[in-house]
């Protein structure tokens, strides 16, 4: 998608965004995509939420709360009639969409909506024991570009969403998002569902849309903005990172395939009522190779003391993970840990991209916390010398 295209797009986005706030979106059926909570209709809710159950149907519903970010979210109370009531339909729903002109832009032009509907219709129900929201609608509609994904509101059930910033995450912790992402990955390793079933771009082809409208440019005005937190020899190859983001990329697109959430940093873990961590916000997921995950998560959400004490050890976990989860021939520690080395660019650009953010772009993330992203990822790629690694001969 060159230049004019994106202004092309653009201008659609913002010419629909016009024509919905004279005309509001009236959904009925199960087809329609409703444009936000707000346009949601207790027509269209009966026919999402009692299709299977015959006679039910919704007779009333609330709004509450919400926040809004790369999108918009609110939580949905739904009253049903005694024929829903009796058969135990979900009452406590939190509703995610892409509402604001930004949001909409942002989201379609990346293909992120198309994705996260795969991911909470098709994948979502196949992972028993992952820790996430399960999904009882996802829907998106590229022409007028909306998406919805209508899911379990886990806060009723006793889970929580720590501030990142006020929360700091232990060695058990490090250990819970270990087991959670060597669930997934074993899950769907080698799994070819991924590219014909499923449709997933992989991660160099997921960065590449994002190139296309102009993510580059905002990284570069993150590491301007960020250059005071860059480690001193990092700052001298400034120049180098952008390039080895999509050379990383590639190495891991060609790597063995298997499900990647892709945006694994502290604000989209939350805890169940037990206290251990699960995962949520699936609209980066892609197929690639797992050291992706991995690294990003174990670079942002752990101190760089504590990150430099485990990640030895977390990585041996993770290892032994996946064969117990039925992965016939994991790789070994030491190809491991050069691929584990080499893949923290993914969330280089994704933090640079939030910090150099424009006008045009949602707000995704405070700014104090992606600074204190910013500088456990550069510390990352300085201690592991991940600029040169991406020339290291594979190691078996």
């Amino acid at each position: 998608m060159g230049s004019s295209q994106v202004l092309l797009t653009a201008a659609q986005v913002a010419a629909r965004s016009s024509i919905e706030r004279v005309l509001p979106s009236r959904p009925r059926t199960a087809q329609d995509v409703p444009r936000s909570a707000a346009d949601l209709t207790d027509e269209w809710l009966t026919a999402v939420l009692c299709r299977d159950v015959p006679g039910a149907r919704v007779v009333g519903h609330e709004i509450h709360g919400g926040s809004d970010g790369t999108s918009s979210r609110r939580a949905v109370t739904v009253a049903y009639d005694e024929a829903g009531t009796r058969a135990g339909l979900p009452t406590a729903l939190f509703a995610k969409s892409a509402a604001s002109f930004q949001s909409r832009l942002f989201l379609v032009l990346s293909g992120v909506t198309e994705s996260e509907t795969i991911f909470y219709r098709d994948i979502r129900p196949e992972l028993d024991r992952l820790r996430s929201p399960r999904a009882f609608h996802a829907a998106s509609d590229r022409r007028r570009y909306r998406s919805i994904v209508l899911m379990e509101d886990l806060a009723v059930e006793g889970w929580s969403f720590p501030d990142p910033m006020s929360e700091s995450l232990s060695l058990a912790d490090a250990e819970a998002m270990v087991d959670q992402m060597a669930y997934y990955h074993a899950a769907y390793w080698g799994d070819p569902r991924l590219e014909q079933r499923f449709g997933l771009p992989t991660t160099a082809a997921f960065q590449e849309r994002l190139n296309q409208i102009g993510i580059e440019k905002r990284a570069l005005v993150g590491i301007e903005r960020a250059r005071d937190l860059t480690p001193e020899r990092l700052r001298r190859r400034e120049s180098e990172l952008l390039p080895a983001v999509m050379r990383a990329l590639r190495r891991n697109s060609a790597g063995t395939q298997t499900l990647l959430h892709q945006d694994v940093h502290q604000g989209n873990w939350m805890r169940d009522p037990s206290g251990r961590l699960g995962l949520y916000d699936w609209q980066a997921v892609a197929r690639g190779e797992w050291a992706l995950d991995v690294s990003y998560a174990l670079a942002v959400n752990l101190t760089v003391e504590d990150r430099r004490a485990w990640e030895r050890g977390l990585l041996e976990r993770y290892l032994e993970r996946l064969g117990e989860e039925g992965v016939a021939d994991p790789p070994s520690f030491d190809g491991a840990w050069l691929r584990y080395r080499q893949q923290p660019f993914h969330v280089v650009v994704f933090a640079l991209l939030t910090i150099g953010a424009g006008r045009l772009q949602p707000d995704m993330q405070p700014r104090d916390y992606m600074r204190r992203c910013w500088h456990r990822i550069a510390t990352f790629v300085d201690d592991h010398e991940s600029l040169d690694a991406l020339d290291e001969p594979d190691r078996a």
